[in-house]
């Protein structure tokens, strides 16, 4: 899968300590996935090692095999 990262979701990640392994990892192997819209989700995961709640990523799917990351998240609760 080829994952591309808008500006915001970098200055994001850098903000919140969020490296790229580890949001590959929340894409590869999420908790769960919520449905935003038809080409829009959120992937989240407890992350070994965070002290914050659920890391998440909401990412726009570009094709079948491209999603784009919007931005990332922590301490994300499913509602």
């Amino acid at each position: 899968m080829n994952i591309k990262y808008r500006s915001h979701a970098v200055d994001r990640m850098l903000q919140r300590n969020i490296t790229t392994t580890e949001v590959e990892l929340i894409l590869r192997e999420p908790d769960g996935i919520i449905k935003q819209s038809q080409d829009k989700f959120i992937y989240y995961k407890k992350l070994k090692g965070r002290k914050d709640n659920l890391v998440a990523a909401v990412t726009l799917v570009k094709s079948k095999n491209e999603l784009e990351v919007i931005t990332v998240m922590i301490d994300f609760e499913v509602q």
